[in-house]
């Protein structure tokens, strides 16, 4: 397939000034300009720029062949501490449900340094087979780097699909194998499902600052590329009498981007880092109204084992601190019970409460969209639900 930018060289006049008008450097000047596709973004700078009409974008692409040629479901396999990140486990878990409606294989991407044990554990999960680079190069995560070693794989598999997990470091990394590859990508979507009757990856997320979900699709172009927020989706079941392949591959210096090396990691501790692995939550909202009634919510709720969250108007209100907001521009969760207290419910809102298994209401308001996703509701104030969740709980103790 030819390149989307193309020169008209009858209308070229080499004035240069496409070259100089590319903020990434992707033309460069001999008798014509030659523009160099993988530093190209196809951002249309130069075609502005060109006074005499020789450049155009061709916006009514072919079909990639790509799109023909590609098979699997990859899952990057993102590593934490030495072990899989829960995102990762998670994206396995959707990977084989979409592989039913598919009929394509999952595999999975690992890449570091002494992570080739890992390998078992990924097919456990259910990956038919696990690319591996294991090398003393990857041994630090630098973007540059295992970009450079993602598309080479990429490149020679040719996958269909290809999930990684909106994290601090899937977010960087899968927008620069976006732009290499020159494929689309759909990021923080809440839910992935194959299309019945064109087999194409339907990629939902909020999306006009949630106010509506949009579903996105990728039909021309390989792989069909979507990132998802930890705590969306539900973890894959472990199964260790899975069997599946794994292919190694080797990693040179031609891989390692001299230019850029880590020179510390600095960590930190975080406050309420654990609303990830919170079993239950109490979300504070707009309708909790005073500070008082707040700080009583969230005695109650420590009280029973639950962590304390809230909503971004709480957050505003400074009824609860921001490092605890759930929501679209917040924290993802999947607690076994959500418990929400003066929430109306907005979109923003529910964006981040997908996975909660089930949802309990509390709001004085019977029209409150947040009753509509709720598995229970209570018309109730904060104030009155309180005194009476205490009693319950104190007979319970």
């Amino acid at each position: 397939m030819s390149f989307a930018l193309n020169l008209d060289k009858d209308l070229c006049i080499g004035c240069g000034i496409c070259s100089e008008s590319c903020a990434f450097g992707a033309i460069t000047m001999s008798d014509f300009p030659e523009i160099n596709e993988d530093s190209c973004r196809l951002c249309g700078s130069c075609v502005q720029a060109c006074a005499a009409g020789a450049l155009k974008i061709n916006k009514e692409q072919p079909k990639d062949s790509a799109a023909d040629n590609s098979k699997g479901i990859w899952v990057w396999a993102e590593v934490e501490n030495g072990q899989l990140a829960p995102v990762s486990i998670e994206l396995l878990g959707k990977a084989v449900e979409l592989s039913e409606n598919l009929a394509q294989p999952v595999e999975a991407v690992l890449i570091g340094d002494g992570v080739s044990g890992l390998a078992d554990d990924l097919i456990a999960y259910g990956a038919d087979c696990v690319h591996v680079v294991d090398s003393p190069l990857m041994a630090d995560f630098i973007d540059e780097n295992y970009t450079k070693v993602f598309e080479r794989l990429i490149r020679q598999n040719r996958p269909a699909i290809l999930l990684m997990g909106a994290t601090l470091l899937g977010r960087g990394l899968s927008a620069r194998l976006a732009s290499v590859l020159h494929t689309g990508l759909t990021a923080d979507c809440t839910e992935l499902e194959i299309d019945k009757e064109t087999k194409l990856l339907r990629q939902i997320r909020p999306a006009f600052g949630g106010n509506l979900m949009a579903t996105i699709i990728n039909p021309a172009h390989r792989p069909q590329m979507a990132s998802v927020r930890p705590g969306i989706m539900r973890p894959a079941v472990k199964d260790d009498s899975r069997r599946g392949r794994v292919v190694r591959y080797d990693c040179d210096e031609s891989m390692n981007d001299a230019r850029v090396r880590l020179i510390e990691t600095l960590s930190s501790e975080v406050k309420h880092s654990s609303l990830s692995n919170s079993k239950i939550i109490v979300a504070i909202g707009r309708g909790v109204k005073t500070r008082k009634c707040a700080d009583e919510i969230s005695a109650w709720a420590k009280s029973i084992g639950a962590s304390v969250a809230g909503s971004r108007a709480a957050v505003e209100m400074g009824l609860v601190d921001a490092s605890v907001q759930v929501g679209q521009t917040g924290h993802t969760v999947a607690p076994d019970l959500y418990v929400a207290i003066g929430i109306s419910g907005q979109i923003q809102h529910t964006a981040g409460i997908v996975g909660a298994k089930k949802i309990m209401a509390i709001n004085t308001d019977r029209q409150a969209p947040i009753f509509s996703v709720a598995d229970y509701g209570w018309n109730i104030s904060a104030e009155e639900a309180l005194a009476r969740l205490v009693d319950i709980t104190s007979v319970k103790a």
